[in-house]
């Protein structure tokens, strides 16, 4: 991996943490995972994203999780209470 993706990684890691087998089962076996990634703490969402509000959170948190097995569908995403007064204005 190049500089640009290493800090790529490690931002997303400060987000979410360092994922662990427990988090994303697979994940030390991809070919780019390190076991010796520095260990990242998560961090709260809304310390990040100050403006979204708990659905907000809740949907992007869902589309952003780090095991691709567990992310949102896009259908699924669409249906989300989020959008719930984009669809009363259609």
């Amino acid at each position: 991996m190049g500089d640009s993706e290493i800090d790529q990684i490690f931002k997303i890691f400060g987000l979410h943490g360092t994922p662990s087998p427990k988090d994303w089962p697979g994940v030390t076996e991809l070919p780019d995972f390190k076991p010796s990634f520095p260990r990242f703490k998560a961090t709260p969402f809304d310390s990040h994203f100050k403006n979204f509000d708990k659905l907000g959170l809740d949907l992007l948190s869902q589309m952003i999780c780090l095991d691709p097995a567990k992310r949102i569908p896009v259908k699924v995403a669409m249906n989300h209470p989020y959008f719930d007064d984009v669809a009363k204005t259609l």
